[in-house]
Order: structure tokens, then C-alpha cells, then sequence
């Protein structure tokens, strides 16, 4: 069923709680539900690969071997500049086996070996043991053109048959069946043909084999190959030695022995040079500024200075000197800024003044002569000029030598560039003449290999008659089908348990509708476990009822389904007996519906309706039973409308509440009878019976719904006839092996 719940959840024999995972036992319950699907789906994918096996064609495949020698590679030619080598074909390994590969399944080589065999032999040889099946189609349509009236019907809507081509279908059966691959990290690949005839396979792929061999060493020789490099070599050899000339006549030209050695030579000389430049500028620069120094000490000098000085000392000084000491020392004993103390400063300064004054007023002699230190300077000064003059004419000269040096240099990079092109064109022949005149040998070895037949390839095994065949591989035949049969048997299982529609556990009940189920009845056996379940799931729905009756007052009690043959009469003579046995007086109320004989219109319908007020109340007495507590009233459904008759029904039970204190009404199905909503809003309480593997979900939703919009109360549902997949001996072993409570 496609609802929001997981499908296929079962509930233990006993209540058990709502489960939304999907666990051990509902795969096994999916599995053991859908068990006769299974099997015949496994059956029929076994019985199906098995004889199919055995009825298919034996394919006996034959197997060559050929190794790729490097003795023969093709010619290479390589740049001198770079070094590169460019080849016809890459000489690596993979491309090499299959650059081979394609040239054993050339087209040329398939249509020279159907050739050799006829296409009779090859197409007799590669034909299957039904082919004749898919030929059956072009035969009959080639024996229905055949006809005249067909044959003239063709040609006037312009068909033209076309011949058979045995040649191309014979050439494609080869192709077809041909497998050619490298073995990897090997220079071998390995070629295989499968047929039905194994003798004809070995045979084919021997012939196969020899073919290519032929046109391998026919496409491998190089025409006129020695002639070409014959000639290219003498012309490369005069080259060599044109080349050779201009590099000697260069050589002498400029007197070039080393031009390596002549430029380290130089490159000294410059460097030599350079330093002892920059030294003499240095020195120059130092004089320079030596010279700038004696200038500015000999403005400073006089060229005449006084030898001696005789002078007479002022005794004036003395006393003023005197005083001012006495003043000062007067002074730090007065306060600060006080008038003595300021009166006193002013003559401090009066002191120091005539102090100044007494001071120019000295009396002496004096005698002069020359200045030593002016005349030093003066020496000094001159011998630095004529340093400085001598260092200039060095300097100029370290100037035009190195010029001469650097111009010298660059000359010989020049020469140096011409001399290196001369060279590298030297090389460069040298390296083409190499070439060449290695290939020439090359050629004419070659040339010997082909008239001795001696091939790059060769075959290290040669196909012999397969004794078993490749396929079928019947036993893995048989082990595929298997596979597939369970592959598509449990698909099929898991898919029909997505697609169903109809309740099988409680909880899937519960979670769909949304109400409560008061018990799930299995299928009763006797003497069995189901037996017991089934009484003690009775025992629960009463005790529900009793709870019922004594919280809300629940009299009378309904008990309808959706469709018929759901088990609800079943359920109401069940219920009420567990509930009379628990001293409650039950009075069970079933009904019996008219027949065909009782129809509107037959003659006995006027007297019956006559008397159906005088009768009815003598014919509605409840009968007892074999139980104290349990009486049975069945109310016949032959006269009125179907309305009437479920009025009439309401009101027997209405009636019969004071006599009892349960009445349990077998009431009809609602879908087949819909007149039964009139009197369920008299009623106090309605079980609805679902039958399990059954009743679909969107009839018994509208059937709830049915119950709640006439204003009924459901007490619950009952799922009936609920059925245990898993087998006895799973269930106990699970349960001893710790499975979940209530499997």
C-alpha cells in the first residue's frame, strides 16, 4: 500500500507498539508474502539460462601469438639543432603493437584470406546452430518474391533485389569474430578467432597469420631507399667540406688561433686597465683636495710674526682686582634684592668698568721676524701642484688604453659570433652526413632482410584446434540466470509491496486512518498458536467495550465493514460471546436480507405488508443460547425499503436496552447497504471490521468518514483475518536468538 508508513509492518500476536523501521522482519515478511512470485520468478530465470545453455552453439576459439622485434625499426631522421627525432611511426612500445594490430585487421588482408578458403567454406564453417531462425525472414521473403504476381507487384513499385554478396558477408563473419589485442608491458599481441568449426579457426588463423607476414614485409621495404641515400650522402659530403673551407679561410683571415684564449687575454688586460684608471683618478681627486686644504691654511698665516714682547705691569690693576674680589664676597652675605644688596651691585659693575679701562693702559717693547709655519705651508703647497700636474698625462694616457682595450674586445665578439655560426654550420653538415651515411648501411640491410623474407614480427605460437569450447560457459550460465532470477524475484517482491494498497498490520491501520484498532484477528486454526491469539485479541476488545460501557455508557454496539465478507458476523457473535461470559447480558442482533422471492411485486409482498405491523412484534423475541448470558435476536429483511428496515433496526435496539445490558448489532456492510448511516447516530458505539490483505485504503477511509459525518462514535478498528508470514520455526529461533519484543 502507498502510504506514508513503511509497507509490510507486522504486529506481534500480542499488541505491540507502532515501528516505523524497516528492519530484519519486515524483509522477511516482504520476502515470505511475496514467496510464490519469487520462486516462479527464480525458477523461470534458471530453467531459462540452464536448457538455454545446452541448446546454444559450441564457439571454439583458436589463439595466435606474434612477437615485435626491434631489429627492423623504421627509418628515423633527426635534427642536428635540437636533437629531436621524427619517425614515420613512434617506436614506443604501445603504439608500435598497435600500429601492427591494425595492420592484421586491414581489410585486404580478411578479403585474401576468405580468398584462400572460398566463401562457401567460411560461412559454412562460421554458422551458428540457429541461424536458421534469423534467417528465416529473407528466405521466405526471397521465395515469396519468387512468385510471379509478387515478383511483377515488386518491379512495378520499382524494387530491384539485390544479388547476395557471399564474398562481403563471408569477410564480415571473419571480421566479426576476429580479436587481435597487445599483451600490456610486452611487445606481443595476440589474436584469436572464434568459430563453431574448431579445426576451420586454427586453420583460418594459421592462414591469417602467414598472409600478414607477406604483406608486412611488402609494405615494410623502402623503394629506392639505398639509392636516395647514396645520393644524398655525396651530396652532403661536399657540403661538409664547403663548410669546412669557409671556416678555415676565416681563421686566417683574422689570425684566429684560440678565440676563447684571446679574450680571457683581453678581458685581463681591461680589467688591469679599468683598476689602475680608477686608482690614478683617485690619487688625482686626493691631491686635489689636499692642495684646496693648504690654500685655505696658508690665507690663515702671516709671512711676518713678533719674536718679542717686553712689557711693565700696572699696579692699578691690582687694586682693582683686590676689590672687586672683596665686593663680591660682600655681596653673598646680603639678602637678595634688598637696596644695600642692589646698592652694592651697581658698584661691582662701576669696578669692573675702570677694571677694563686700566687694563689697555700696559707699557712695553716689541721685536719681528719670519713666519716658519707660513713658509712649511707655502713648500708643502707647491710640491703637492707639481704631484698633481705629473699624475694628468698617466691618467690621460690609462684613458686611451683602456678604449683601445674595450674596443678590441667588442671586435672580437664579433668575430667570435661569425666564427660560431661557421662552426655550427660545420656541425650541422657534419651531423646531416652522419645521418645519412648510417641510413645508407640501414638501406642496404634492410635490403638483405627482404630477400632472405626476414620480418620485424613473428609468430611464437601458432593455433592448433581448441578441444573445449569458449562459450556457452553453461555452469556460469546457470549461476547468471540464478542471479537474475533473484535480482528480478526480490525486485518484483519490494516493487508489489510499494504498489499495495490493502492493509496487512496494525500499525499500518493506525498510521493511515488515524484510529485506534482494538485487536487484529488472524486467520484461526485450530490447535494452533493462531487460536489463541485470536481469543486473547477478543479478550482485549471486550475488555475495551466493558471500559466503553462503563465511562461513556456504551449500550448498544455496532459492528459494520466496508465491503462484505470482511468478518464482521464473525466478530459480533465472537465479541458477544466473550462478553456474555463475563456476566454481562448480551443480546446479539443479526439480520437476514430478502431474498429474490421476496422482491417488490411477487404476490406474497401485498399479504406480507398487510400484516407487518400485526406481526412484527411476535417475530422480534430474542432466543437464548447455549450461554446464561447471551440471547440472539435475528430480524428478516422482507418487507419495506431498505431506509425502513435500518430505522426498524435502530429502533429494535433502542427497545431491547432496558432488557440488556449490551446489545451487539450485526449490522450490515455500508458500502452495500449506505441506508445503515440513518441509524448510527442512534447507536452508542460502531467497531468497523477491515479485513486484512483486502480492504484498500480509500475504501476504508470513506467508510470512516461515512461513520463520522452521520454523527456515529467509532469506538476502533479490527483488522481481520490478519495473517503471520514468517514461519514458526523463524519466529522462535529469532526470539531466542534476542529479537525485538513482539515479533
Amino acid at each position: 500500500m502507498n502510504v506514508s508508513y513503511p509497507t509490510g509492518l507486522p504486529e506481534s500476536k500480542a499488541a505491540a507498539p507502532s515501528r516505523s523501521a524497516f528492519g530484519l522482519r519486515e524483509h522477511l515478511i516482504t520476502v515470505f508474502r511475496q514467496k510464490r512470485m519469487l520462486l516462479t520468478i527464480i525458477g523461470v530465470a534458471t530453467m531459462v539460462a540452464g536448457p538455454g545453455s545446452f541448446l546454444m552453439t559450441n564457439i571454439y576459439s583458436a589463439e595466435v601469438r606474434l612477437l615485435i622485434q626491434n631489429a627492423r625499426t623504421p627509418f628515423s631522421m633527426s635534427t642536428p639543432l635540437t636533437g629531436q627525432v621524427f619517425t614515420p611511426s613512434d617506436i614506443t612500445q604501445k603504439d608500435d603493437v598497435a600500429t601492427e594490430v591494425q595492420i592484421f585487421t586491414s581489410p585486404i588482408l580478411l578479403d585474401k584470406l576468405v580468398e584462400y578458403f572460398g566463401n562457401e567454406r567460411v560461412l559454412a564453417s562460421m554458422r551458428g546452430r540457429w541461424d536458421w531462425v534469423a534467417d528465416l525472414p529473407k528466405s521466405a521473403f526471397k521465395q515469396l518474391a519468387g512468385l510471379p504476381p509478387v515478383a511483377q507487384l515488386l518491379t512495378t513499385i520499382g524494387y530491384v533485389p539485390k544479388p547476395e554478396n557471399l564474398h562481403y558477408q563471408a569477410v564480415q563473419q571473419i571480421r566479426s569474430h576476429l580479436n587481435v589485442e597487445g599483451v600490456r608491458q610486452t611487445h606481443v599481441f595476440v589474436a584469436s578467432l572464434d568459430s563453431p568449426d574448431p579445426d576451420f579457426s586454427a586453420d583460418a588463423l594459421n592462414a591469417l597469420v602467414g598472409i600478414y607476414l607477406d604483406h608486412q614485409l611488402s609494405i615494410r621495404k623502402g623503394k629506392g631507399a639505398r639509392e636516395f641515400f647514396d645520393e644524398q650522402t655525396k651530396q652532403m659530403r661536399g657540403e661538409l667540406q664547403q663548410a669546412e673551407l669557409r671556416l678555415q679561410a676565416f681563421k686566417d683571415k683574422w689570425n684566429i688561433v684560440s678565440i676563447e684564449d684571446q679574450k680571457r687575454h683581453l678581458l685581463q688586460q681591461v680589467t688591469h686597465t679599468e683598476a689602475a684608471l680608477r686608482e690614478s683618478q683617485v690619487q688625482v681627486a686626493e691631491t686635489e683636495v689636499r692642495i684646496s686644504k693648504l690654500r685655505e691654511r696658508l690665507a690663515g698665516q702671516q709671512e711676518a710674526i713678533p719674536l718679542t714682547n717686553v712689557s711693565e705691569r700696572n699696579p692699578m690693576l691690582d687694586q682693582l682686582k683686590n676689590r672687586l674680589m672683596q665686593m663680591e664676597l660682600e655681596y653673598s652675605q646680603y639678602v637678595p634684592d634688598s637696596p644695600a644688596a642692589a646698592e652694592l651691585v651697581r658698584e661691582i659693575a662701576a669696578v669692573r668698568g675702570r677694571l677694563q679701562a686700566e687694563s689697555a693702559k700696559v707699557t712695553g717693547a716689541a721685536t719681528s721676524g719670519v713666519n716658519q709655519t707660513y713658509q712649511e705651508l707655502k713648500r708643502t703647497l707647491v710640491m703637492e701642484e707639481g704631484r698633481r700636474e705629473s699624475l694628468r698625462p698617466r691618467l690621460s694616457e690609462l684613458t686611451k688604453q683602456f678604449k683601445s682595450y674595450r674596443d678590441s674586445l667588442n671586435v672580437l665578439d664579433q668575430r667570435e659570433m661569425e666564427l660560431q655560426g661557421l662552426m655550427r654550420e660545420v656541425k650541422v653538415k657534419q651531423e646531416a652526413f652522419d645521418i645519412y651515411l648510417k641510413k645508407e648501411e640501414e638501406s642496404r640491410i634492410n635490403e638483405v632482410l627482404d630477400r632472405k623474407g626476414i620480418s620485424n614480427v613473428n609468430a611464437i605460437e601458432h593455433a592448433t584446434p581448441p578441444q573445449k569450447p569458449v562459450r556457452p560457459r553453461k555452469f556460469l550460465n546457470i549461476v547468471i540466470g540464478l542471479l537474475i532470477g533473484l535480482v528480478g524475484g526480490f525486485g518484483s517482491a519490494y516493487a508489489s509491496e510499494y504498489l499495495r494498497r490493502t492493509f496487512v498490520t496494525r500499525e499500518e491501520v493506525e498510521d493511515t486512518l488515524g484510529k485506534p484498532v482494538l485487536a487484529a484477528l488472524p486467520l484461526v486454526r485450530p490447535d494452533t498458536s493462531d487460536a489463541e491469539s485470536c481469543e486473547l485479541e477478543l479478550r482485549h476488545t471486550a475488555q475495551h467495550v466493558v471500559r466503553s460501557y462503563h465511562e461513556r455508557g456504551v449500550r448498544t454496539l455496532l459492528v459494520t465493514s466496508a465491503l462484505r465478507g470482511e468478518g464482521r458476523s464473525y466478530l459480533a457473535g465472537a465479541l458477544a460471546r466473550v462478553l456474555a461470559d463475563q456476566k454481562f447480558r448480551t443480546l446479539l442482533l443479526t439480520f437476514e436480507e430478502a431474498g429474490p422471492e421476496h422482491a417488490a411485486g411477487g404476490e406474497d409482498s401485498v399479504s406480507v405488508k398487510q400484516g407487518v405491523e400485526a406481526g412484527r412484534l411476535m417475530r422480534e423475541v430474542p432466543e437464548p443460547t447455549d450461554r446464561p448470558h447471551l440471547h440472539r435476536l435475528l430480524i428478516r429483511h422482507k418487507d419495506g425499503t431498505a431506509l425502513e428496515f435500518a430505522e426498524h433496526l435502530a429502533e429494535v435496539a433502542k427497545t431491547m436496552r432496558d432488557r440488556f445490558d449490551l446489545i451487539v448489532i450485526d449490522g450490515p456492510a455500508l458500502t452495500s447497504f449506505p441506508e445503515m448511516r440513518v441509524a448510527i447516530a442512534g447507536i452508542d458505539g460502531t467497531i468497523l471490521v477491515i479485513e486484512a490483505e483486502r480492504t484498500v485504503s480509500v475504501a476504508a477511509a470513506r467508510t470512516v468518514a461515512a461513520i463520522e459525518e452521520a454523527g456515529g462514535h467509532l469506538l476502533g478498528l479490527v483488522l481481520n483475518k490478519r495473517r503471520y508470514i514468517i514461519p514458526e520455526w523463524i519466529y522462535g529461533r529469532w526470539l531466542a536468538a534476542g529479537g525485538r519484543e513482539g515479533v
